[in-house]
């Protein structure tokens, strides 16, 4: 059984009757939406039908009742969802409130699922790559230029220093 049919405790009935109403309009419209397609490729198809040479007029004529159902039921459904995909907007922040610490204040961190342990793990570990990424960027190009002895002109070249110069006498 899926998920679908046990919904988390946060959910009232309602709120479930809801999001199966959201789920069977999307259905209903992609359903539609087929339809539509297959009328509309087949007669977008019986108008075209004398300039298809006669040996490929089946392989046309399936394509287009295959992809126009298909490109209108796509469409169908992903305008069935957004439009009553507003009938369900405070669902999304039901189990909000228990991200919050249990005294509310703000100074304090507030208690984090493990989930979310991970994802700020994951960020502070992309910045820390990109730091790095970013210093032997820098300490690359300050090597070159102290090869060639020609600054950068980019963003970058305000980190040149340039390299000690030995005197020959």
């Amino acid at each position: 059984m899926s998920k679908a049919f046990t919904p988390p405790p946060t959910l009232s009935q309602d709120d479930v009757r809801r999001v199966a109403d959201v789920r069977r309009d999307v259905w209903t419209g992609g359903l539609k939406g087929a339809v539509l397609g297959i009328f509309l490729s087949s007669s977008a198809f019986l108008i075209f039908k004398g300039r298809i040479p006669l040996h490929q007029r089946a392989n046309v004529f399936l394509g287009t009742m295959m992809g126009g159902s298909a490109v209108a039921s796509f469409l169908a459904a992903l305008t069935a969802g957004k439009n009553s995909v507003q009938k369900i907007g405070d669902i999304f922040f039901r189990g909000a409130h228990e991200w919050r610490n249990q005294d509310n204040d703000p100074l304090q961190a507030p208690s984090r699922s493990t989930y979310q342990q991970i994802i700020l793990e994951n960020q502070n570990h992309i910045q820390d790559i990109d730091s790095r990424f970013h210093r032997r960027k820098i300490a690359l190009k300050k090597y070159h230029e102290s090869a060639t002895n020609v600054p950068s002109d980019d963003d970058d070249a305000k980190f040149y220093t340039p390299p000690p110069q030995s005197k020959v006498e």
